[in-house]
């Protein structure tokens, strides 16, 4: 026992071992070794070759047909010698374990773990009988497994003799029918043998070296809905009868958390009672099994259970057991951590070894002064040669095979770099922790460095624990999409597609190198011998079933060993070469990968964070084509409105578009041919390129079409412009001889007033005596009468206007107050009283809970469709007329007459009304702002009323005896005025979206951006209401919050930054007057023109930047001055632009461009499709993203899109995210009776076959935030509660508003 077998006995090349052989008894323990060692788990299973002739051949068969079929009842006793007993499968295994050193011990531990095969806990000394806890053999086994809590799976990493779990001992009193280990099996992996049972293959009826030990194995769930227990829990199996065994019973009874006890009876009186009536008398959990007993399963008290076996299939009884188990675990139980085995009395402890301390003692040493540092920090701080330093010298050799410009010079240079570099390492201090490690391997024993060097690697590794977990979970994560991909790939036919393709590129790969060093190559072959049906290998999966449970797959080992046989074949066939040549040849592989950057990362999500980043700067493209066009559009409106352009061309727009549609198209090939994933974005480049154009074609037949309406609007009015021009004519006269006649009240300002205003009516009675005067909109009496001849009650209709409820008919959580069912003519409220039982609740909850949201539909279908066609009529350019209100009504309620044909209930007559109020409500802004536009630029009186100050103005300075020069001075300043004003706000405008797009957080991203700042402006007013209208009319509560945030922006937060912005504008305005009044005064001194000429001049000027109406100069024909006309006329305009400089931002309202309206058209031009699950918007920025299907980020959970549990009350809390990965089913529509399993939801129909939603754990606490704070209003808005299995988890209420708002940052 002194010569114990080391690592370095199994550390040595030699031929490879074949599983199909048999192995003779001698080479058992070698052969079980060097397989485990390869983590191969049939390494228990080795056929054994017999030394002598067979039994079947030891004696001859009679072959006398005397032989009776009374000879079948005898016993026969076979007197044969010569037959063998086989070896034990576990006696090798235990033989192997007690002639191996503690560090072949610790391995041999490792690797039985790592097959999933359970460990010695306690092992009887075969020589002095004492109890061993083999201890240092746990030490580097690490164990990993996720718990789901919450909907949320965490993943654990630890070294098992860290962990604290409970632990499960069975022990059987007794001989038993049937098999301990086989039933534990049941309990922890079904299909692997974890502990050794009777009958596993090999097996036999004696074994030696097992009676007595104590096997421990841990199971690790997967975070999976079948996983037989919710967390690590170890099993503990006592071999052998433990009546016999006192010692190790007690000890595992003393640390269990629960105790399982076979028996095959349970009477009074039996030799077992003693050791029952002990446990059953102990505060822990007790579970006893008959085995020879078929009572049933019962809960004797608190705590003890008693069930029996007989006549029960295994699966049943496991099944039962889980549940057992699970539900004592899942209440208060004591913990096990293998680390207190140490303190056990009456065992030995392998570690108390004194080698072992010493060595551990050495490393503590090292490990307390790395104790309480951030992990990423020791490298720098305790090995500054490792370091920086390091990497230095690592990119310089990178560098090395990267050269540029002079080559042989670079090359020195990085060669000199290097060597710098290393001289630098070998000059950097030694630190504490080095000399620590130095002088612990120069004082130690050969045996203690050993234990020094594995206490040092377990202790560091044990320091990383909580780091390496979040690694692996993340690890784990992404791993889900390599396997999903390489299972794609397991199909043959895929397979000969893949090989085929890789062919293919490796040929072409080589026809182009061939081509550019001048070399003859048609195929890679040609270039390398290749074959790729022979030399593409293919490895199996490596682990046999699904992890944390499973053991490595034999199949991948394997085919590892037959990759050596593989290349060590190709390699021999080569001439001459060596094992060393062999080796140089990898050398030279690797120096030719050095020469690429080779980037292993997951397609799907490097591709996601590309596409966004595409998709992102796209929309900065847009976003420069939409300013070009508004500028261009601007200034062509100022155009047809100055009557310069009657008809635009589109060649026209697009030549205006030009400079920043070429630039665009560049910065476009930049983008794609520059970026560092080129290759990645070449799959999108011809659809953005397309879809850029389309944009731009858009934008310019946008623009056309909206200029075509201005130029259509200015000719319907033409009439009103034709006599514009002799208005002004003969009230300017009119003006002139009321101010001669009255020249000696020019002091008297209120005689001259009332003189004024006596004659002004007279004047435009005279001037629109043959016009008639166009009528306000009668909106009021319309509603009410088109109401009344579609057959509604006046009283219907009074009280629906008198309540005002209408207005907010979209936002009602429940409509059940406007539905009857046809056949009992009752209202939803009472159905139940009318029908019996469950059929009554049934249709109650039926329509509550599900045609709310198509009601819902119905209210938004409609209020869209009627404003569509409402604005689709030509109200600014003729008028308003109260058949576009019929047409609206009729069509709201043909629609309602649609909807309830389809359904088994009718909507009252006050829903159609309320409906019909709701679509006037809604379509008032829009038609009462262009009939305005309508009368102002059709009706004679309307136009001649707003001009009377001006006149007055006029006919006092002509009362004050002016000349004509002040009094043109004075019509210039006023026209110049108000179309100044016109001209700033809306320059105003643009630069003020402009400034907010560039500089505003919440408005200078994409969509996304937008919507995580809407979300915490909701979050921080605690607005339920805006929750509610964000998640049923995205658009709607964008579009506002946009509003607001403009608002705020400009007249609270940032008022004096939009002040200067309009000063701006104002001087820019003031500078162009200035320009027109010098051109037109130099004009007409140096060709000797008239008063026509300057006005004619100085009216082109303007008109550029500015409506201008035209001056009729029939009244000034006397002026001559100009330069004093100029001095007048800038003198006026000084104390307009002064005016003007002060002018409310409000102002901006009265006119054709706000600010918030372009940011809208800039925002909201995107994707708005809902989830079909949890509502969250597409964030796509393309309206029509085609072929790529919707998505978001981050989803919900799916109670915001109603969902709910079927019959019953319960609001669905899953995220849609965590459905889609689970093995559970919903229903497409809320009548249908065909379920679609939640991972293959895109069969469920269009709407969710549009939709990619990607199973994963990423949750914003943000929406848990939001549930728990408005949880009563969510319930009385849905109707619905959260309970049972809607019940809102705990952890989501630990989540405060600022937690939650901070949450969004991961948007």
């Amino acid at each position: 026992m002194n010569l114990k077998l080391t690592p370095a006995d199994f550390l040595k090349i030699g031929p490879p071992v074949k599983q199909d052989n048999d192995t003779c008894e001698k080479d058992l323990a070698h052969t079980f070794l060097q397989r485990l060692m390869m983590l191969d788990y049939r390494a228990r299973y080795i056929p054994v070759r017999q030394d002598g002739p067979g039994v079947s051949q030891s004696k001859p068969v009679p072959e006398s047909d005397t032989v009776g079929f009374d000879a079948l009842f005898t016993t026969i006793i076979n007197s044969d010698q010569t037959k063998q007993t086989r070896v034990h499968p576990m006696d090798i295994q235990m033989a192997v374990f007690h002639c191996s050193d503690s560090f072949l011990k610790q391995n041999m531990i490792t690797k039985l773990s790592q097959c999933q095969y359970a460990l010695p806990l306690l092992v009887p000394d075969p020589v002095t009988m004492d109890i061993v806890c083999p201890l240092w053999t746990f030490r580097q086994i690490r164990k990993t497994w996720k718990i789901i809590r919450d909907n949320t799976v965490t993943m654990k990493s630890m070294p098992i003799c860290k962990a604290q779990t409970p632990m499960v001992s069975f022990f059987r009193l007794g001989s038993l029918s049937l098999s301990k280990s086989q039933l534990m099996n049941t309990l922890i992996n079904e299909r692997h043998s974890t502990f050794f049972h009777r009958n596993c293959p090999g097996s036999t009826k004696s074994r030696h070296l097992m009676e007595g030990v104590a096997e421990i194995a841990w199971y690790c769930p997967a975070g999976r809905p079948n996983d037989a227990f919710t967390d690590c829990i170890a099993f503990c199996n006592l071999h052998g009868d433990a009546l016999l065994r006192k010692k190790q019973r007690d000890i595992l009874t003393e640390k269990s958390s629960v105790n399982v006890v076979l028996v095959p009876t349970l009477e009074k009186g039996d030799k077992y009672t003693t050791v029952i009536s002990a446990l059953f008398q102990a505060p822990k959990p007790l579970i006893i099994i008959i085995t020879d007993n078929d009572s049933d399963t019962v809960e004797i008290k608190r705590g003890k259970y008693k069930m029996g076996l007989k006549e029960r299939s295994q699966s049943e009884v496991s099944e039962e057991l889980k549940g057992i188990i699970g539900n004592i675990l899942s209440g208060p139980h004591e913990s096990f951590q293998l680390e207190t085995m140490a303190g056990v009395s009456g065992i030995r402890v392998d570690e108390d070894d004194t080698a072992c301390q010493k060595g551990k003692s050495a490393a503590m040493k090292i490990v307390n002064l790395l104790q309480g540092m951030d992990v990423s920090k020791i490298k720098d701080t305790f090995f500054p040669r490792q370091g920086q330093l390091w990497h230095k010298w690592c990119r310089t050799n990178k560098e090395l095979y990267h050269l540029k410009g002079d080559i042989e010079k670079e090359e020195c240079k990085k060669e000199q770099e290097l060597k710098t570099i290393r001289q630098k390492q070998c000059k950097a201090s030694c630190s504490e922790l080095m000399k620590l490690f130095i002088e612990s391997l120069s004082s130690l024993t050969s045996t203690e460095k050993e234990y020094f060097l594995k206490w040092t690697q377990i202790l560091i590794d044990a320091l990383s624990t909580d780091d390496l977990s979040l690694i692996l979970q993340s690890y784990d994560e992404k791993w889900s999409e390599v396997v999903t991909l390489k299972n794609k790939h397991d199909k043959s036919d895929q397979l000969k597609n893949i090989k085929r393709r890789l062919q293919e590129k490796l040929d072409r790969m080589a026809q182009l190198a061939a081509k550019e060093e001048v070399c003859e190559a048609e195929c890679f072959s040609d270039v390398i011998a290749f074959d790729v049906q022979k030399d593409v290998k293919y490895f199996a999966q490596l682990w046999e079933g699904s992890p944390p449970m499973a053991p490595p797959n034999p199949g991948y080992r394997e085919s590892v060993q037959e990759l050596k046989n593989f290349i060590l074949s190709k390699a021999s066939q080569s001439t001459g070469m060596t094992l060393s040549e062999f080796k140089s040849k990898i050398q030279d592989l690797w120096k030719a990968l050095l020469n690429e950057n080779f980037v292993f990362s997951f397609k799907n999500t490097l591709e996601i964070a590309v596409y966004r980043e595409l998709v992102a700067q796209y929309g900065n493209w847009t976003g420069a084509l939409r300013s070009n066009m508004l500028t261009t559009e601007n200034e062509l409106y100022t155009r047809i409105e100055n009557g310069t352009l009657d008809k635009v061309e589109v060649s026209f727009l697009h030549e205006e578009m030009k400079k920043t549609y070429e630039q665009i198209k560049k910065d476009m090939t930049i983008y794609f041919e520059d970026n560092k994933e080129k290759d990645m974005l070449v799959q999108w480049r011809g659809r953005f390129e397309t879809k850029i154009k389309e944009f731009h074609d858009e934008q310019v037949r946008g623009v056309k079409r909206k200029l075509d309406e201005v130029i259509q609007q200015k000719n319907a009015c033409k009439k009103l412009n034709d006599r514009k021009t002799e208005f002004e004519t003969k009230l300017l006269q009119k003006s002139k001889e009321l101010a001669h006649q009255l020249k000696d009240k020019a002091k008297d300002e209120e005689e001259l007033k009332k003189q004024f205003d006596s004659v002004w009516r007279g004047w435009v009675s005279e001037l629109t005596a043959d016009t008639k005067p166009i009528k306000d909109i009668s909106y009021e009496e319309d509603q009410s009468e088109i109401l009344l001849e579609l057959g509604f009650e006046w009283a219907l209709i009074a009280e629906s206007k008198h309540s005002g409820r209408y207005k907010k008919i979209s936002e009602f959580g429940d409509y059940s107050h406007f539905v009857s069912f046809n056949k009992y003519q009752v209202t939803a409220n009472k159905v139940t009283e009318y029908l019996p039982g469950k059929i009554g609740r049934y249709i109650k909850e039926f329509f509550q809970y599900e045609d709310q949201k198509l009601i819902r539909s119905l209210i938004d279908d409609a209020e869209k469709q009627s404003l569509d066609a409402l604005k689709s009529k030509p109200v600014a350019t003729r008028g308003y007329s109260p058949t576009y209100l019929q047409e609206v009504a009729k069509n709201v309620k043909a629609k309602v007459t649609e909807f309830e044909s389809k359904r088994k209930y009718a909507l009252k007559k006050d829903f159609t009304v309320d409906l019909i109020l709701y679509v006037f409500d809604r379509a008032w802004s829009w038609l009462s702002e262009s009939h305005r536009k309508f009368k102002m630029n059709n009706d004679a009186l309307t136009y001649l009323e707003s001009k009377k100050s001006q006149y007055y103005n006029i006919f006092r300075s002509f009362c004050k005896g002016n000349s004509s020069a002040v009094v043109l001075r004075e019509l210039i300043c006023e026209k110049v005025k108000s179309s100044t004003v016109e001209a700033v706000c809306n320059q105003t405008a643009i630069d003020l979206a402009g400034e907010m797009r560039c500089k505003f957080p919440a408005f200078s991203g994409n969509r996304l951006n937008l919507e995580k700042h809407l979300l915490r402006s909701l979050a921080e007013k605690e607005d339920f209401n805006g929750f509610i209208n964000y998640i049923k009319h995205p658009r709607k509560q964008v579009e506002t919050f946009i509003k607001e945030e403009v608002k705020k922006y400009i007249f609270i937060e940032n008022k004096h930054k939009a002040h200067q912005i309009l000063k701006k504008n104002v001087e820019d305005i003031k500078k162009l007057v200035s320009l027109a009044l010098f051109t037109a005064t130099n004009k007409v001194k140096t060709q000797r023109g008239d008063i026509d000429m300057w006005v004619e001049e100085f009216s082109s000027v303007l008109k550029a930047k500015l409506t201008f109406d035209t001056i009729c100069c029939q009244n000034f024909s006397d002026v001559n001055n100009f330069n004093f006309l100029k001095e007048e006329t800038e003198r006026g305009l000084e104390s307009i632009m002064k005016e003007m400089s002060n002018l409310s931002l409000d102002k901006m309202e009265e006119f054709r461009l706000k600010p918030d309206q372009i940011l809208i058209d800039q925002l909201c031009k995107c994707c708005w499709v809902k989830c079909p699950f949890c509502a969250a918007v597409c964030t796509n920025t393309l309206e029509d993203h085609s072929p790529d299907k919707h998505s978001v980020p981050f989803h919900r959970p799916s109670v915001f899109k109603d969902w709910h549990t079927r019959d019953t009350d319960e609001l669905d809390i899953n995220f849609c995210t965590t459905s889609v990965a689970s093995d559970g089913s919903f229903h497409p529509h809320h009548d249908s009776d065909e379920t679609v399993p939640y991972k293959q939801y895109q069969k469920a129909g269009e709407r969710f076959a549009t939709w990619q939603i990607t199973p994963d754990e990423c949750k914003l606490s943000y929406w848990k935030w939001f549930v728990c704070r408005f949880q009563k209003q969510l319930e009385d808005h849905y109707k619905l509660r959260f309970h049972d299995r809607g019940e809102i988890p705990n952890e989501w209420r630990e989540y405060s508003k600022q937690e939650a708002i901070e949450s969004l940052d991961e948007m």
